[in-house]
C-alpha cells in the first residue's frame, strides 16, 4: 500500500517518534511510506529524503507559534501535497490544523483514499491545553479534536482513556484500535556491566552511586520525583538523579536550590543516538505522572524506551503506565507524594533481587509484546480491516 503519515510535531519531538517507527516497519513490510513533518530548523522552504525506507518531508515551521500546528507555510505546503499525491491511506497523527486540514482534503480529492486518525493526547477539554488562555485556535481545536475522530474511517488510539472518550463520542466500535507506542528494542538494549561503568565514568559518576533517570521534554510532572529524590538523599548518599533532555524553565529555581544539587545531572537537549546510550544506565526509570486527564490519556514513548533498555520503572498509578506495571510486572507504583516516592525509591535500591526480577519482565514486555515490530503488524491489520468497512459502505 502507499501509505501518508502526516505529524504534527517538528521533527524529533513528540509524536515524531510514534508516526516514524510505524513507518519504518511497515515500510520492511513492503509498503510505500511518506511522512510529512515539521522541520525544527527550516523557517520558508521544505527539504526531502529517505531515512530507513521511509520519504520523509520537513514543512517550513515559520508562525508555528509554540509548535502549535498552526503554521502557515506548514499547512500550505502539507495541501498541496495531498493535493498532487494520491495515497491508498492517509494517516494522521492528531487533531492540528497542519494534520486535519490536510488529511480531509487529501480524502476529498482522490477517489478511494482512507483517512485514519490517530488520538495520542488529551488536548482539550481538561487535557494539556487546560488552563490556555481563551483565543480563536483553541475553540477551533476543541472541535476538531473530537470532530476529526467521527469525519475519520477509522481511529487508532495511544491509550485505553483515549478508547473511552472516542466511544463516549458515538465513534464506533468497530472503527477503533487500540495500538500502543512502541519499545524500540533495535536500537535500545540492556548493557552488560562493563560498558555501564564506562558510560558513567564518561558522566563522572563514582561505579557503586544508583541513578535515578528520567528522559524527556515533558517535565510538567517531575518536580514531585525531584522532592522525592530530596527525601531519599537525606537518608543514602550513593544516588544520583540524572534528566536526559533540557530542564524546563519551570524546574530551574528548584534544582538551582536544592541541596543536593550536585547529584542532579543534566544533559541538556541532546539526540535519539545519546538517548539510546543513556537509557540503559538507569539503576530506576521515573515515570512521573498527576492524576488528570492529560496523563490519563497519554500512552508514554519514554515507557518504550524504559522497557527496551530492561530498567525497572518506578511510576505514578495513572493511565495505561499503571496498567503495564500490574499486568507485566515491569516496575512498581508510588502514590504523588515525595515521602511515598521517596520510600519506593529506597526499596528498591535496597532490594537488588526485585530490581533485577522487574528489569528482566520490562525487557521481555518490549521483547515479546511491545515491540515496533509488533505493534507495527496490530498497525496492519487494522488498515486491513478498515479497509474491508469501508468497501462496505
Amino acid at each position: 500500500m502507499k501509505i501518508l503519515y502526516i505529524n504534527h510535531n517538528w521533527k524529533g519531538e513528540g509524536t515524531f517518534f510514534r508516526a516514524f517507527n510505524f513507518a519504518k516497519h511497515l515500510a520492511k513490510k513492503g509498503h510505500s511510506m511518506t511522512l510529512l513533518t515539521v522541520s525544527p530548523d527550516l523557517k520558508f522552504s521544505s527539504r526531502s529524503y529517505t531515512s530507513e525506507k521511509v520519504k520523509i518531508i520537513e514543512t517550513p515551521q515559520i508562525l508555528d507559534i509554540s509548535r502549535g500546528g498552526w503554521g502557515p507555510l506548514d499547512i500550505l505546503h502539507k495541501l498541496i501535497h495531498v493535493l498532487k499525491n494520491r495515497y491508498d491511506i492517509i494517516h494522521g497523527f492528531d487533531h492540528k490544523p497542519n494534520v486535519s486540514w490536510p488529511s480531509l482534503l487529501g480524502r476529498a480529492s482522490h477517489k478511494g483514499t482512507i483517512f485514519v486518525s490517530d488520538w495520542a493526547d488529551w488536548w482539550m477539554k481538561g487535557g494539556i491545553s487546560k488552563g490556555a488562555r481563551p483565543n480563536p485556535e483553541l475553540f477551533i481545536e476543541t472541535f476538531l479534536e473530537e470532530g476529526i475522530r467521527r469525519k475519520a474511517d477509522g481511529l487508532t488510539v495511544t491509550s485505553q482513556t483515549l478508547k473511552k472518550r472516542a466511544l463516549s463520542i458515538k465513534v464506533r466500535k468497530d472503527r477503533i484500535f487500540y495500538i500502543p507506542s512502541g519499545c524500540d528494542i533495535d536500537r535500545i538494549r540492556p548493557l552488560p556491566e562493563t560498558k555501564v561503568k564506562k558510560i558513567k565514568r564518561k558522566y563522572k559518576i563514582p561505579a557503586n552511586r544508583k541513578i535515578l533517570q528520567f528522559i524527556g521534554f515533558g517535565q510538567g510532572d517531575l518536580g514531585i520525583m525531584i522532592d522525592g529524590f530530596h527525601e531519599l538523599r537525606k537518608n543514602r548518599v550513593d544516588a544520583v538523579f540524572m534528566i536526559v533532555g533540557p530542564l524546563q524553565k519551570h524546574l530551574e529555581k528548584k534544582v538551582k536550590n536544592s541541596p543536593y544539587a550536585e547529584d542532579i545531572i543534566i544533559t541538556g537537549r541532546v539526540d535519539y543516538k545519546k538517548v539510546t546510550e543513556l537509557a540503559p544506565v538507569s539503576d530506576i526509570s521515573l515515570m512521573p505522572l498527576g492524576d488528570n486527564l492529560a496523563n490519563r490519556g497519554r500512552g508514554p514513548i519514554k515507557a518504550g524506551d524504559y522497557m527496551a533498555a530492561g530498567r525497572p520503572v518506578l511510576a505514578n498509578d495513572i493511565g495505561d503506565i499503571g496498567y503495564w506495571i500490574k499486568k507485566y510486572r515491569i516496575g512498581i507504583t508510588a502514590k504523588h507524594n515525595a515521602k511515598d516516592i521517596a520510600a519506593k525509591m529506597e526499596m528498591l535500591i535496597k532490594n537488588k533481587r526485585l530490581r533485577k526480577k522487574l528489569a528482566r519482565n520490562s525487557y521481555n514486555t518490549a521483547v515479546k509484546v511491545l515491540s515496533w515490530k509488533k505493534v507495527s503488524g496490530d498497525m496492519e491489520k487494522a488498515y486491513n480491516k478498515i479497509i474491508k468497512l469501508k468497501s462496505k459502505l
